[in-house]
């Protein structure tokens, strides 16, 4: 069956009634001021006074930089495979709003009709960047896993899902945008989308534009691009194929220079080849052609193992100003210098100085980064593992004189928390308690024991950590 002719199932319905979108997480919804002029390009004079506050606030943290701007969102606690993720969006220096969204789901739950069946594990991470508009971006945020999870295919044919699903998406809001135009009410948003679909062990990452995935193995050492920028230029041939063709404006600003625009696509005027959404490019009676700006995605696949760190997902706010390398380069000199913290906090403290770093380098775009962690280093939970070994040994033995009316036995720390040693607790030392001899050696022949190992667990740390340099949490 077409997809293209589809009833709109019940949550599309109800999106389509509902008089306005509620707020979620991620979101910050501000009164759009336009600041663009007839070529597309940012008026100099906005630019300069940007660049000028730059400059006079060049040491300050950003959040007294950024309007509006929130703390990264980050995960607790480890999720499968998923050891833990970080998140922020914001509108930027020059917009005066937030057309960005973000839609995270770490378990899939299954249809009603599909219940009796044994699925894997499930996760969805998407970005999706908006234009003209945030209408296209928040119907992607609220319902594209939707589609894609309801295809028969999944989980057992995810690409075909995926496929299916977006091609979904696309007709559903058209058909939607359609309807707005004819109640008088103009609907010319349209979205980028960039989304990690990780079932089981396999990760697909399916890419709609210009926003980007990037996957960061080994520290760091190796860093693989997963989508393509979906740009005119990148994608000439197939647009003029299509029936399409590209075009650059030229205009003079206020000082005599000469100012170029960015590469773009006709039927849409859009400096992105492929979207959802922008019902002007796409179809025939607002003069667009379907097969010129398309929706459909690209996607890579690979299966996670313990070389792969992280995948980092931004929009072409961060990727207009930094390379990929820069963006992974950031992430791991905030895991090198902060031992201390947490995965958790690592990584929303990461995804924050990634947008410092693009504010600084003047992205005059809507910013959003996503951070999704994978291994823990080894070492530290062999290490964890081993320290919990340690404390249940200890209960066992101060429950066991506890039992048989002895004192009780205490451990304390060292310099060293992970070399605990055994003594008795004393509360008076008038009436020290004898141990009976054989309890007493069956608690120094475990110690020995237990020392022995953690020593020997310690000499391979040691061994790693005089390689690495620097601890870090994610391998």
């Amino acid at each position: 069956m077409n997809n293209k002719n589809r009833d709109a199932p019940s949550f599309l319905s109800k999106y389509l009634n509902k008089e306005s979108n509620r707020k979620r997480p991620f979101e910050l919804q501000v009164k759009r001021e336009e600041k663009q002029d007839m070529y597309g390009v940012i008026k100099e004079d906005a630019r300069k006074t940007i660049e000028q506050k730059l400059q006079s606030q060049e040491n300050k943290q950003v959040n007294m930089i950024l309007r509006n701007y929130e703390p990264s969102k980050c995960s607790s606690g480890r999720n499968g495979l998923i050891k833990g993720y970080a998140v922020n969006t914001n509108q930027g220096l020059i917009r005066d709003y937030n057309e960005d969204r973000v839609s995270i789901i770490l378990n899939i739950v299954k249809p009603q009709n599909r219940q009796e069946e044994n699925w894997p594990k499930c996760s969805f991470f998407g970005v999706y960047d908006g234009h003209g508009g945030s209408n296209c971006a928040d119907f992607l945020r609220d319902y594209l896993h939707q589609f894609v999870i309801k295809e028969c295919e999944f989980p057992w044919n995810p690409v075909a899902a995926l496929k299916k699903g977006f091609e979904a998406a696309e007709s559903h809001f058209l058909a939607y945008a359609l309807d707005q135009y004819q109640k008088g009410k103009p609907e010319r948003s349209g979205s980028c989308a960039i989304v990690c679909l990780i079932v089981g062990e396999i990760c697909y990452v399916a890419n709609v534009g210009d926003s980007r995935g990037v996957l960061s193995c080994q520290e760091g050492k190796i860093v693989t691009d997963l989508s393509m920028d979906h740009k005119p230029e990148i994608e000439k041939s197939r647009i003029e194929r299509g029936g399409g063709k590209l075009y650059q404006t030229h205009g003079l600003n206020e000082d005599g220079q000469d100012i170029v625009g960015p590469i773009r696509v006709m039927p849409g005027r859009l400096s992105v080849s492929r979207t959802f959404g922008d019902i002007e490019a796409k179809l025939q009676q607002f003069g667009g052609n379907s097969r010129v700006v398309i929706s459909e995605p690209e996607i890579k696949i690979f299966k996670l193992n313990q070389d792969h760190d992280f995948i980092v997902m931004g929009c072409d706010g961060i990727f207009d100003k930094m390379s990929s390398e820069d963006v992974v380069n950031i992430i791991w000199k905030n895991i090198q210098n902060n031992d201390e913290l947490n995965l958790h906090s690592l990584l929303s403290q990461s995804v924050d100085s990634v947008l410092k770093e693009a504010i600084y380098k003047k992205s005059s775009d809507n910013i959003t980064l996503l951070i999704i962690a994978f291994h823990i280093n080894k070492c530290k939970e062999e290490l964890q593992e081993f320290r919990n070994t340690i404390s249940h040994s200890v209960d066992r033995i101060d429950n066991h004189f506890q039992v048989n009316n002895r004192p009780r036995l205490s451990y304390q720390k060292k310099e060293d928390e992970n070399f605990s040693f055994f003594k008795l607790k004393n509360s008076n030392t008038q009436n020290t308690c004898i141990l009976n001899n054989n309890k007493l050696n069956l608690s120094i022949n475990l110690q020995t024991r237990l020392f022995s190992q953690l020593q020997s667990k310690k000499n391979i740390q040691g061994g790693v950590t005089n390689q690495t340099k620097k601890y870090s949490y994610i391998h």
